[in-house]
């Protein structure tokens, strides 16, 4: 391939790098408004996911011309059906990221509920995926793309207890059902966030060996 084609795939994977970061910025906005009760903060994730879709389509229409181009073979068309992927998922965690700034406006007032510290929790582990998933993507590293894949498990744990502590704490008459199915369908955000940073690590190790994982048994 030419230089100029190297020179395009590399400003490819700086714009697939920049939506990357947006994305994880708006999960950890998100996830700040809904802890803190910041309707501000949570409004700004929201009007700002335009920009995230802004950002897809113009990677889209630039995978799509280097592909009609230049035909890249072996790695290079893998790299760029991957990134066509990828920019798919993180769109998606975008979207992600607006429904738990959502929830963080329903919860404007409401007192610290249980559950709390296990959200917060589960959110650190769902972002660290996500970024971990990003930079495998921007060195190729199959074998760091392989450890994001391992922590995917933990996310799902993570989500069972968030589960049975909010039954044990209806149980008990600690929370009530609005304030307990907000804090569930925030864990189930977070929780497809990390199987959306899974799906990009198993990107990332199609482009580095020309493996395909997805739909694989663990």
């Amino acid at each position: 391939m030419t230089k100029h084609f190297l020179r395009e795939l590399e400003n490819l994977k700086r714009d697939v790098t920049a939506m990357g970061g947006m994305a994880e910025a708006a999960v950890a906005n998100a996830t700040r408004a809904f802890l803190q009760h910041d309707g501000e903060l949570a409004r700004s994730v929201i009007e700002g996911d335009d920009e995230v879709n802004a950002l897809e389509l113009r990677i889209e229409e630039e995978c799509l011309k280097l592909l009609a181009l230049y035909q890249p073979a072996a790695r290079d068309l893998r790299y760029l059906v991957s990134a066509f992927k990828i920019i798919n998922d993180l769109e998606r965690v975008g979207d992600l990221a607006v429904n738990l700034a959502e929830r963080a406006l329903d919860r404007r007032g409401e007192q610290a509920r249980p559950g709390i510290a296990e959200l917060t929790r589960m959110s650190d582990h769902s972002r660290d995926m996500l970024r971990r998933a990003l930079d495998a993507f921007l060195t190729l590293d199959g074998d760091r793309a392989r450890e994001v894949m391992d922590m995917d498990d933990a996310a799902d744990e993570s989500l069972r207890q968030i589960y049975e502590s909010q039954v044990k704490a209806l149980d008990a008459g600690e929370t009530g059902f609005e304030s307990a199915m907000r804090i569930l369908a925030s864990a189930k955000y977070l929780e497809r966030i990390a199987d959306l940073s899974t799906n990009i690590a198993e990107d990332v190790v199609y482009v580095a060996t020309g493996e395909v994982l997805k739909h694989q048994d663990s």
